[in-house]
């Protein structure tokens, strides 16, 4: 056989091992091409290809090299590099891979460029923050966008997922066109109950049952789509179908701060229980002395003086919900999760551990009637106009502003106050800014 005919016949085995995995008529034994050293890989910009056949992307640039996925006709390919001998460097869903030249052709209009995150920033299902939050991106990590969407939002891809960021907190990379493979996130969350296995198999004895929202600590991929994960000081398997990454979560240092700064980045140490919390002598919405009562000592206070600012001036108003420990926390989360999902449950409320709720400092209030206790028609009743024109005086913002979700993370809700103490409050309310936005931060 001349070199030529080997070069084709090398060629079409690597559409034709499709053949062979999808019938089980066993494993092909290449062993004829052999490489000596790493291939020799030219830089190129980044375009989207498609293949014409169903085709093998396997872990170099020969038909020996081991499949890394098989995908089928017309799937899109980011095609990064080329590679010797008609074989091109690709990336598909996170993984980086070889295919055959001879079985791909450059889409139309297919220019992807790099994008840099000048800010953390949210990746939403689709270009508006009324969209589902898919993930969340620390400032400096590398997206790649191949069309424009409306509204000044992009169409991006990050580890496999599809999703829309605004161009407000990006901008195009001048540097390599090939983003930098993202650092392995540590933290995930459980999106569903789970069980945390022996094994990575469900044949694997169970070693405990985790809610909706608990948070893993995941040490390396196992086989099958599995992690494998620490916890409560054992370690574990669990499927990586019921989980999802958390980008860079912090643990802050400063939790008994009035200041203090909680969000989706960052979280309160492990069943942390502020250490000054009182009972506050506001009504609420019920009778029972719970736990949702109280406050931290100087926000207790602080929340006593507002609503008895409100009332000299006609607005009565009711607590709903003031302190919630760790556990209730999880428990509620998990609850909006099996009602709602897990993405919708994310746009208003938090994981356990990233309550505004966890730190003594926030509370839910809502009309002297009790109707729409944190329910959206509270926004635009005169309780609400009060609270925004006149909850700085007392130390308190309005937490998740109105079109500020993009940097708080969550959706508008004028029924929750956060204390900060007057100096910060007043400074926030006369900037129109979020807390996030007080100490440069942004989502």
């Amino acid at each position: 056989m001349t070199e030529v005919n080997k070069q084709r016949f090398y060629k079409k085995l690597a559409v034709t091992g499709l053949a062979f995995t999808l019938v089980g008529a066993g494993t092909l034994g290449l062993h004829s091409l052999h490489f000596t050293g790493e291939p020799t890989v030219a830089s190129a910009a980044a375009e989207t290809y498609t293949t014409t056949a169903n085709l093998n992307i396997r872990s170099g640039p020969s038909t020996s090299n081991a499949i890394i996925a098989t995908v089928k006709q017309g799937t899109q390919l980011t095609v990064v590099g080329q590679a010797a001998s008609g074989w091109l460097k690709v990336s598909y869903q996170g993984k980086t891979g070889y295919v055959s030249s001879e079985y791909v052709k450059k889409s139309a209009s297919s220019t992807t460029k790099t994008y840099v995150t000048t800010a953390n920033l949210n990746i939403r299902s689709g270009p508006s923050t009324s969209s589902a939050i898919v993930v969340t991106v620390k400032q400096g990590t590398q997206l790649t966008s191949t069309e424009q969407a409306a509204n000044g939002w992009l169409k991006v891809s990050y580890q496999g997922k599809t999703g829309y960021v605004s161009t407000q907190y990006v901008k195009e990379s001048t540097g390599s066109s090939e983003p930098a493979p993202a650092p392995a996130a540590s933290v995930y969350v459980a999106t569903a109950n789970l069980n945390v296995r022996t094994t990575a198999s469900t044949s694997g004895a169970v070693m405990a049952t985790l809610k909706a929202g608990t948070q893993l600590d995941v040490t390396a991929k196992a086989a099958n789509g599995w992690l494998k994960i620490t916890y409560q000081g054992k370690v574990g398997y669990v499927s990586g179908q019921y989980v999802r990454a958390l980008a860079d979560m912090k643990v802050v240092s400063n939790p008994e701060s009035i200041q203090v700064v909680v969000n989706k980045q960052n979280k309160l140490p492990e069943n942390y229980v502020p250490k000054d919390l009182v009972y506050t002598t506001i009504p609420f919405t019920f009778k029972e002395q719970t736990e949702k009562k109280k406050m931290r000592s100087e926000a207790a206070a602080a929340i006593a003086q507002l609503f008895a600012g409100a009332k000299k001036q006609g607005v009565t108003l009711l607590g709903v919900s003031a302190y919630r420990s760790h556990a209730t926390q999880s428990a509620l989360f998990s609850s909006y999760v099996q009602r709602d999902g897990y993405d919708k449950a994310a746009t208003y409320s938090a994981l356990p551990g990233t309550s505004e709720h966890e730190t003594g400092l926030g509370i839910d209030v809502t009309k002297g009637d009790g109707t729409c206790a944190a329910q959206d028609c509270f926004g635009g009743t005169k309780e609400a106009t009060w609270l925004d024109a006149h909850a700085a005086e007392y130390g308190f913002i309005i937490r998740y502003p109105k079109g500020k979700d993009a940097v708080t993370g969550y959706k508008y809700e004028p029924w929750h106050l956060r204390y900060v103490g007057k100096p910060v409050a007043q400074a926030i309310k006369s900037k129109g800014i979020t807390l996030e936005e007080y100490y440069g931060i942004k989502e």
